[in-house]
């Protein structure tokens, strides 16, 4: 399911999108590729795009910020600071809006991710600017205050985080981008919601169970709008994520049972396979479905109001926080502006 409207959920892997001469803003016009996803309030875009070996473009940054995260091959930044570094596969480069640009050139060319995002809430300069990462020379962080098996390394920086041990989920005021890492054999048993933010999560490495989504392989996408109920979710492996988001997540978010999730989760660590890569499964055609659909415990969760797909769905404000309807963090950005880095 491969919706390309931010608010809509969607659940697809990106390297089955078919690729094409992409019409959009320099320097992604004219790249081979294919668009992920979108906010047609904002104008931002998430691409996966194919840079050809020697590539160059001139960035000038004034009306968005760029974002590129690589799978493979090479890309540099020249801006007077950068220009004799250069990031591989996993590196990710930032050029932030009116923060001077620069000049992008790819060496052997490359597979990556490109991320568009015009006026984007951010930190002023020099906090933030030009920046390129390598993140097996990045500190790993606790993602969720006081517990242990999700750790992240920033991209999007500064991503500050406001637990005094150095560990929290909010991100900066434009939202974040992350690398993180799920450890093996966890299991997240209730649903939440982030009432600020959408959310975009790429799979690397690893696998993820979603309920009622499907089964994450390598190049798996799954969708969160801003007000959409997700989760639960188990890992078998650990999953090597790419997660993004456009707004600060607003931790602690609103945790809600859903049933029979040992059931489930447990189904799964049975049957999946170790002798081969995880596929790529939506919830449609996935075994599990059948499991859950034939559980009367499940199908009376759902009858009895307390089940609702989003949280602005919600008349008897079982959420009392709740500040806004589904597209309230889009309809903030599409009304932002920017002016230059001083």
């Amino acid at each position: 399911m491969h919706n390309l409207n931010r608010e809509d959920p969607g659940f697809y892997n990106l390297l089955a999108l078919t690729r094409t001469t992409l019409d959009g803003p320099a320097p992604i016009a004219g790249l081979h590729g294919a668009l992920m996803s979108q906010d047609v309030r904002s104008g931002a875009y998430t691409w996966v795009v194919e840079i050809p070996a020697g590539w160059r473009a001139r960035v000038d940054a004034r009306t968005a910020s760029l974002e590129f995260f690589l799978f493979n091959g090479s890309l540099s930044l020249d801006d007077g600071t950068h220009a004799a570094e250069e990031v591989g596969a996993t590196g990710y480069i930032h050029v932030p809006q009116l923060c001077g640009g620069g000049e992008l050139h790819s060496r052997k060319g490359a597979l990556a991710l490109a991320f568009w995002n015009p006026n984007i809430p951010c930190f002023p300069f020099p906090y933030t600017r030009n920046r390129l990462i390598k993140p097996h020379n990045e500190p790993w962080v606790n993602s969720v205050p006081g517990a242990h098996g999700v750790v992240h390394k920033s991209l999007r920086k500064p991503d500050p985080v406001p637990h005094p041990s150095d560990e929290g989920f909010d991100g900066g005021p434009g939202g974040y981008l992350r690398f993180q890492f799920i450890e093996p054999g966890l299991v997240a048993p209730k649903e939440h919601v982030h009432h600020e933010c959408f959310e975009e999560i790429i799979l690397l490495q690893g696998d993820c169970f979603l309920i009622n989504e499907g089964q994450m392989g390598i190049g798996s996408v799954v969708v969160h709008p801003q007000e959409f109920y997700h989760a639960p979710f188990a890992t078998r492996s650990g999953a090597l994520l790419l997660v993004h988001t456009d707004a600060p997540m607003g931790y602690p978010w609103p945790p809600r049972d859903y049933p029979e999730v040992e059931k489930l989760t447990g189904a799964y660590f049975d049957d999946a396979r170790w002798d081969i890569p995880t596929e790529h499964v939506e919830w449609a055609d996935h075994p599990l479905k059948a499991l859950q659909d034939e559980s009367a415990t499940y199908q009376n969760w759902r009858k009895n109001g307390d089940s609702a797909l989003w949280g602005d769905d919600d008349p008897g404000k079982k959420v009392p926080e709740m500040p806004g309807k589904q597209g309230t963090a889009s309809k903030f950005r599409a009304s932002w502006t920017r002016h230059e880095c001083e």
